[in-house]
């Protein structure tokens, strides 16, 4: 049985990091499910009330990877990527080592990186401009307190984005 960690590797692998489609229209859906997903979150790990959209949850809960491990994911995600994404990369194979390790928080939020992973995966980028994080002709506010919980969960299988691709002229 493959681990979390290993799956997780698999993924960021066979991205295809020359694959950029911009402004798709699941690609909003991704994001806005990435920040619900962390806001929900963060309502249970954390202290304060900044809901910053990009965070290491890892480090919410005080989990630490060893060195060794943080060495070898590096080496996986040292592509010439712009700094949210390596960093977003980094701390969804970290919360899948913490998965693995069976802390019940990770278990729990199991599926907290995946839209942005699928997002990914999908061609879709994302970056900070003026304090938005940016995705296509989209934008958010960086602390994003305004998705919350209440919003329901989006569908984000590929079946359903492709969908909503074709539906809504994206490519």
């Amino acid at each position: 049985m493959k681990t979390n960690l290993e799956q997780a590797k698999k993924r960021i692998l066979n991205i295809d990091w020359n694959l950029i489609s911009i402004d798709k229209p699941s690609h909003v859906i991704l994001v806005t499910e990435f920040i619900r997903r962390g806001n929900i979150f963060l309502d249970f790990n954390s202290k304060d009330n900044n809901r910053r959209a990009i965070f290491n949850a890892s480090e919410i809960i005080d989990f630490s990877m060893p060195e060794t491990i943080k060495e070898e994911n590096s080496r996986l995600i040292s592509v010439n990527l712009d700094w949210t994404t390596e960093y977003l990369c980094d701390f969804y194979l970290e919360w899948s080592y913490a998965m693995d390790q069976e802390v019940p928080i990770a278990l729990q939020f199991h599926d907290l990186y995946d839209p942005i992973i699928k997002l990914f995966e999908r061609g879709g980028r994302i970056s900070y401009h003026h304090n938005e994080l940016v995705c296509g002709n989209h934008a958010w506010a960086r602390n994003s307190g305004a998705i919350t919980r209440d919003i329901p969960p989006q569908d984000i299988s590929d079946e359903v984005l492709d969908r909503i691709d074709l539906d809504n002229g994206g490519n």
